[in-house]
């Protein structure tokens, strides 16, 4: 035996082996999983006590839950919501009991997982790996959505359906999933009105696979139609009321110029718009109509919110809005994110364009969540508690979290606005409230606004009312403070 064959075993022992170049595959699932996780943190980090609308969502679905199983009077709960109150509002109320707002506010973010994952399925299905990837990240990487995510409102559920149904609509086949797909859309436009105008863009993508596609989507869209005329037919008095009030009989709530709302949604979409646009001629370059079709309609589709709000002047719930269009555009941005990243050289281009987009939400989701903090006043009312009727602007969320007081009752100024000046007067001399609580700083309403200035005139004229705390601040605007009035 020689001495290199002798060598041979101890060089064997000795020499590593080689490890195995990590697969592609392998690769995009650790990018997405580093995108989710991104959103995750950056959702997570956002800090503030209950918004109005899950305040108000929650104690609907508490009011729900007690008719149910106690028996108590329902009232007015639920009224003139954006949605069924049976479905989100009982839910979070559901959440709420188990684990607090922070539950609520997690379901959010597990639905805004979850439609990431859909948009990544979805265009991996139809344009590659890499198109989902960049689908999902494009989605992932943005204010509003970010903001959506940790906020216990419809949206984030709602976006979610309407994800799946482009799903379903886009990659499955047969008739079964036809049917499930007029049961997620019912679903969507039951949660949230609005999402009944998302409806028929959904249908037309499934009309756009093709002759299979037509049959199926007719199928959709009668299980949807049969689906609706059945609810219909339970709440139809409350539905046509609820959906006139949030949609098509909307008076703007929070009054503002066009000019403002557009320049509020440059800041979140123009870099998804221009790239929205750069795909779009790039489908047409490809020369598949259907492609163009889909992507086309997609995009249209993205501003009909944006663009409803603008007509009517409207600045409640605009940004949280406009991640229903970031969810319409991720799919053709995508699209064209992959399709410019195998040009030559073009690889470094499109990863600098995720890198810029990554940094939008770091600021615009933190900007967005600053409303209202109560807290300060929570902690007041919690120093000297008094039993009887409270009224503030900030109802919802005050009630929320002095929920485990007892003996005090909420009522909203908005109410009491809305009755005119005399009774808002005749309010404070027959002492009606135990304690008003107001901010100074204007309700973004000039009819709500002159209420309130009666209000605090016939307050500071009152021989029974008197502040019980010096003016502190509500937020960082300067002349912007809490004014807390008890009687006695």
């Amino acid at each position: 035996m020689t001495a290199t064959t002798l060598m041979r075993p101890e060089a064997s022992q000795t020499t590593p082996a080689a490890r195995p170049p990590m697969s592609r595959a392998r690769k995009q699932w650790l990018l997405l999983v580093l995108v989710l996780g991104y959103g995750v943190a950056l959702a997570v980090r956002l800090r503030n006590t209950a918004f109005i609308d899950e305040a108000l969502y929650i104690d609907a679905g508490n009011a729900y839950l007690d008719h149910w199983f106690e028996g108590r009077p329902l009232g007015d709960a639920g009224a003139f919501f954006s949605g069924l109150p049976v479905l989100y509002p009982v839910l979070a109320a559901l959440l709420d009991s188990a684990g607090g707002l922070y539950l609520v506010r997690a379901f959010s973010l597990v639905c805004v997982l979850g439609t990431a994952m859909a948009l990544y399925a979805t265009a991996r299905h139809l344009w590659g790996k890499r198109a989902g990837l960049l689908a999902a990240t494009t989605f992932m990487l943005s204010g509003p959505v970010i903001f959506t995510g940790w906020l216990g409102t419809f949206d984030a559920l709602v976006i979610l359906l309407l994800a799946l149904g482009l799903w379903v609509g886009l990659t499955r086949h047969g008739y079964p999933s036809s049917i499930a797909l007029g049961g997620v859309l019912t679903l969507a436009a039951l949660t949230k009105y609005t999402a009944g105008i998302f409806v028929p863009v959904v249908l037309a993508a499934t009309l756009a696979l093709g002759v299979l596609g037509a049959r199926r989507a007719l199928v959709a869209a009668g299980v949807t139609l049969g689906l609706l005329t059945m609810v219909w037919a339970v709440w139809g008095e409350g539905l046509v009321r609820d959906v006139a009030f949030t949609t098509t009989a909307r008076q703007a709530l929070s009054p503002t110029t066009t000019g403002s709302l557009v320049a509020l949604a440059g800041d979140h979409l123009v870099l998804l718009l221009l790239l929205a646009a750069v795909s779009l001629v790039l489908m047409f370059r490809t020369g598949d109509r259907r492609l163009l079709l889909l992507g086309s309609g997609l995009v249209l589709a993205s501003m009909a919110l944006p663009v409803g709000q603008m007509i009517l002047g409207e600045a409640v719930s605009f940004e949280k809005h406009l991640a229903y269009s970031v969810m319409l555009l991720a799919l053709p941005v995508g699209w064209g994110l992959a399709r410019i990243s195998r040009y030559p050289l073009m690889v470094t281009p499109v990863v600098i364009t995720v890198m810029i987009m990554a940094l939008f939400p770091l600021v615009r989701a933190d900007a967005m969540y600053r409303w209202t903090n109560v807290q300060s006043v929570v902690t007041a009312i919690e120093s000297d508690p008094r039993e009887g009727l409270y009224i503030s602007s900030a109802t919802d969320a005050l009630d929320y979290h002095t929920r485990d007081l007892p003996g005090i009752a909420w009522e909203t100024t908005f109410e009491l606005y809305f009755e005119g000046e005399g009774t808002i007067r005749s309010a404070v001399d027959d002492e009606r409230y135990q304690t008003v609580i107001l901010r100074t700083s204007s309700l973004g309403n000039p009819d709500q606004d002159a209420a309130q200035a009666v209000l605090l005139d016939a307050l500071e004229e009152s021989s029974t009312y008197s502040l019980a705390f010096e003016p502190f601040p509500a937020s960082p605007t300067p002349g912007d403070n809490w004014l807390i009035y008890t009687r006695g």
